[in-house]
């Protein structure tokens, strides 16, 4: 908290009568980052409601990707991986404010064309990770530990497409409901 206070120029005291703990702290810059990267998926601004389902899902995959692929968010993983050691109690505050809230929001939208009929689905957040998946593969590594970044970073509408194709023919209306456990 000492240095936190010291890079924005306050005191402690300033800050702590703000955030209550470290663990307050955190989870309001997770709330700040979840609203860039919640514009990033296109949810701020979402397209007109009559929107081709693979267009929202282009949209979504492709902010997300780029968001995850920038250089402020694997900074952001680094030093968080350093901290969860630290302080194991975060782990759960990041997944429900970071990776668990983008999860439940794509779900949302796949729960919105299953409903519509445009595909057919189990469980909703099976079907998120399961796209989710397909988009990022092993890049997230990749861009850990800086091999191929520029590659990755190329090829996003790429994986995000190729993702979406792949996932269409599991799930697309043609499906039976009978997809493989």
């Amino acid at each position: 908290m000492e240095a936190v206070a010291a890079r924005a120029r306050v005191s402690k005291s300033t800050l702590y009568a703000t955030y209550a703990d470290k663990t307050a702290l955190f989870e309001a810059a997770m709330l700040r980052e979840m609203e860039r990267i919640e514009a990033a998926q296109g949810l701020n601004e979402p397209g007109p409601p009559d929107a081709p389902f693979e267009d929202t899902l282009r949209a979504f995959g492709t902010g997300i990707m780029r968001f995850l692929a920038s250089e402020l968010a694997i900074g952001f993983y680094g030093a968080l991986s350093a901290e969860i050691r630290r302080h194991p109690h975060l782990s759960s505050a990041f997944w429900e404010l970071g990776p668990g809230r983008t999860r439940a929001n794509l779900a949302t939208i796949i729960a919105g064309a299953a409903s519509r009929g445009e595909i057919v689905i189990d469980d909703a957040f099976e079907a998120a990770d399961s796209l989710f998946g397909l988009w990022q593969g092993f890049s997230n590594l990749q861009l850990a530990l800086d091999v191929g970044s520029d590659q990755v970073r190329a090829s996003i509408e790429r994986r995000v497409d190729r993702g979406i194709v792949i996932f269409m023919i599991f799930y697309g209306r043609q499906a039976t409901g009978s997809q493989a456990r």
